[in-house]
């Protein structure tokens, strides 16, 4: 009787009827329990963990987003208004390419001295403006868009300043202002 643990206080029921439940019994219940809780707390913790580490793009807010490359650059042309893409080492695939819905994103801001800012990475641009490529009301394939490329070396310099900035337009001006750059990490 002492591993017996009584679960209806109004009636005392007779040994071995529904009223009576192992204190053994009880414990393993228990037991259990406090383990599906444990591993459903650690499943919504690794999903969540998951889900921020492989979402990233969902942070990205635009061109002052701080988890993107800082990009500061200047062209041989005018490009401002066009798509980059990324060619991988040999220029005869693209690693990377914006979707239509976030193109918009690619849109430099105006630095001193004539220098960009893109918080992107992209080495060739199309010739497609940023506007056409977020109108056209689809995704391109990998061949169109090699069709499209106007320009694979566009860059006299190009910069990555995402170590020695404070991430913010005025801060990245008075490097430039202080002829800094070389600070940076040179990627042209």
């Amino acid at each position: 009787m002492v591993d017996m643990l009584y679960v209806n206080a109004n009636e005392m029921p007779r040994p071995g009827a529904l009223g009576f439940l192992p204190l053994r019994r009880i414990l393993r219940m228990t037991s259990f329990i406090r383990m599906l809780k444990i591993i459903k707390t650690l499943f919504v913790m690794v999903t969540l963990v998951l889900l921020d580490t492989s979402c990233g793009w969902l942070r990205i807010q635009g061109p002052t987003a701080h988890n993107a490359p800082v990009v500061i650059y200047k062209t041989r042309k005018d490009y401002r208004n066009l798509v980059t893409v990324q060619l991988s080492a040999d220029g005869r695939t693209i690693t990377a390419f914006p979707a239509p819905s976030d193109v918009a994103g690619q849109k430099p801001i105006q630095l001193e001295n004539g220098y960009l800012l893109k918080r992107m990475v992209g080495d060739a641009y199309l010739s497609l403006t940023i506007d056409e490529y977020a109108g056209a009301g689809h995704t391109f394939s990998e061949e169109d868009l090699l069709q499209l490329v106007i320009d694979r070396d566009p860059y006299l310099e190009k910069y990555d300043c995402s170590g020695c900035s404070d991430m913010d337009t005025a801060s990245i001006n008075a490097i430039i202002r202080a002829d800094r750059l070389n600070r940076c990490k040179s990627i042209k």
